[in-house]
C-alpha cells in the first residue's frame, strides 16, 4: 500500500504526530488544549488542498488580470491565504513542518525565516499543477476572446470546465471523497437557524465558514421528514438505495434526536409527533449539537457518497445512551459507504461504545451465520481499519491506545478518571472512619 499519511512536527501544541489516512475510523482523546483539534484541522486542511486548487483554477480573474509568469506564485499565495484562514497568522509561531504524503507525491508546509508559511510541492505534483493552471488559463482566455451567445451558454461552459478540472484534480491528488469538517459549538448555529442565511462568515475561521456553507446547502434536502424524503429521492434519482442501512440509520436518528427534523418555509423544526413540534432554535442543546452529524450521516448513506469526515466532540450534550447510538450511526455510515471518519472526544462513553463494536467484530465474525446476533454486522468496527490515540501537549504528542491482544482500546485509560475519583472517595471514607 502506498503511503497516505500526514506528519506534523512542532506545530502549535503538537511536538510530533503521524496520522495514517488509510484508516477508516480514528479517535483522538485528550485533555483540553492538548492538540486534538490542531491535528484534525491539519488533516482536514491538507486534504482540502485539492478543493482549494479547484477554487483557484475556477477564478477567472487569476488569469485575465495577471501575467502567465505570475500564475503559479499566485497559486502558492492562495494556498497561504487558506492556511491562515484555518490557523491564523503565523509570524508568532515557532518553526514547524507539516508533510502530506499521498501515494508517491508530497506537499510540505513550513515557516520561512521571516515567519511566513510556505508550500513546497514535489517535482511531479508541481508539474501536474502547472499543466492544470495552463489549461484553466487557456479556457478562460479563449472564452474572453470569443462572443458568448447567451448567459446560459456561459453557465454551461463553466459547468463543463469545472467538472473537467475536478476530475483531473481527483486524479492528481488520488482522492475522490468529499472532505467535511464538523466543528464543536454547533448548537450556536442551531440557535441562529432563523438568521443563518444572512450570517456573515468572513470573521470566522475557515472550518466554521465551510461548515456553515455546507449546512446552507444540505438543509434544503430535508424539506420533509426522512421517510417522505427517501420516497421523493427514489422517484427523482436513478439507481438503487440501501434500504436496510437507511432504515437502521433512521432508527438510530430517532433514538438520538427523539424527534424528526424538517427544514420548511417557516423555518427549521423538530417534530415530536404529527401535531407537536418546536423550532430548532428552541430545541434541546443535545438536539442542536447532534443534528447536523445525524443529517450528514443520513445524507451520505442515502446518496451513497464516499466522504472523509472530521467530527469534533460528537458526544456534546448527549446522554450516555445517545452517545452509544451516535457511535453506531457513524460506524454504519463508514461501513456502508466506505467513508472515513476522524473523531475528537473527551468522553469515556464514546471509547466504551467503540470497544463494544470492536469486540463484536472480533467475536461474532467467528461464529456461524445462524448464531444469535448481538451487534449487527453493519455497525461493527474492524480492528485493522481502526486507530485510537491519546493526545498529549508538548510531550510525545500521540500515543496509541490499542491493545494488540484484545483488539480493543486499552481499558486502563478508559478507567483512568474513575480510578482517580475512587481513590479520592476512599480517602474521604477513611477520613470519616477515623473521626
Amino acid at each position: 500500500m502506498n503511503k497516505h499519511e500526514i506528519v506534523i512536527q512542532d506545530f502549535g501544541p503538537i511536538k510530533e504526530a503521524k496520522v495514517d489516512l488509510n484508516k477508516n475510523f480514528q479517535i483522538f482523546i485528550g485533555a483540553q488544549a492538548s492538540g486534538k483539534s490542531t491535528i484534525c484541522k491539519v488533516v482536514y486542511f491538507c486534504q482540502k488542498i485539492r478543493d482549494y486548487t479547484l477554487e483557484f483554477l475556477m477564478d477567472s480573474e487569476q488569469f485575465t488580470t495577471n501575467h502567465r509568469n505570475e500564475y503559479f506564485n499566485n497559486y502558492m499565495k492562495y494556498l497561504t491565504k487558506q492556511f491562515m484562514g484555518c490557523f491564523g497568522k503565523t509570524k508568532h509561531m515557532q518553526k514547524f513542518e507539516i508533510v502530506y504524503y499521498f501515494q508517491k507525491k508530497r506537499i510540505s508546509i513550513f515557516l520561512n525565516n521571516d515567519g511566513y508559511v510556505r508550500f513546497s510541492l514535489d517535482y511531479e505534483l508541481k508539474n501536474e499543477i502547472l499543466q492544470l493552471i495552463d489549461e484553466a488559463a487557456d479556457m478562460f482566455l479563449s472564452k474572453l476572446n470569443r462572443e458568448v451567445s447567451s448567459i446560459m451558454d456561459n453557465i454551461t461552459a463553466l459547468g463543463v470546465m469545472k467538472h473537467h478540472l475536478s476530475e483531473r484534480l481527483i486524479s492528481v491528488f488520488e482522492n475522490n471523497v468529499e472532505i467535511i469538517y464538523v466543528p464543536a459549538g454547533r448548537s450556536l448555529l442551531a440557535t441562529m437557524s432563523e438568521q443563518l442565511q444572512d450570517v456573515s462568515v468572513d470573521e470566522m475561521d475557515l472550518t466554521m465558514q465551510e461548515f456553515i456553507k455546507l449546512i446552507r446547502t444540505i438543509r434544503n434536502k430535508f424539506g420533509t421528514k426522512i421517510p417522505e424524503m427517501v420516497q421523493d429521492y427514489t422517484k427523482t434519482v436513478k439507481g438503487q438505495i440501501n434500504n436496510a442501512a437507511l432504515d437502521q440509520a433512521y432508527v438510530l436518528i430517532k433514538k438520538i434526536l427523539k424527534a424528526d427534523y424538517t427544514s420548511e418555509n417557516e423555518g427549521e423544526k423538530i417534530y415530536f409527533d404529527e401535531y407537536h413540534w418546536v423550532k430548532l432554535m428552541y430545541g434541546s442543546s443535545g438536539q442542536q449539537e447532534a443534528l447536523w452529524i445525524l443529517m450528514l450521516a443520513f445524507s451520505i448513506i442515502l446518496e451513497k457518497k464516499k466522504a472523509f469526515l472530521v467530527i469534533e466532540e460528537p458526544e456534546a450534550h448527549l446522554f450516555p445512551v445517545a452517545q452509544k447510538d451516535i457511535v453506531s450511526l457513524i460506524s454504519l455510515m463508514v461501513n456502508v459507504t466506505d467513508s472515513k471518519v476522524v473523531i475528537t472526544t473527551h468522553s469515556p462513553y464514546i471509547l466504551t461504545s467503540t470497544n463494544i463494536l470492536l469486540y463484536s467484530e472480533k467475536v461474532e465474525s467467528r461464529h456461524a451465520k445462524n448464531a444469535k446476533i448481538v451487534i449487527p454486522r453493519s455497525i461493527r468496527v474492524s480492528y485493522d481499519c481502526f486507530a485510537a490515540y491519546k493526545v498529549g501537549m508538548f510531550e510525545k504528542s500521540m500515543e496509541s491506545l490499542l491493545d494488540e491482544e484484545s483488539h480493543m482500546i486499552q481499558t486502563d485509560y478508559i478507567d483512568e478518571v474513575s480510578s482517580i475519583t475512587n481513590l479520592e472517595l476512599d480517602e474521604l471514607i477513611n477520613m470519616e472512619i477515623d473521626e
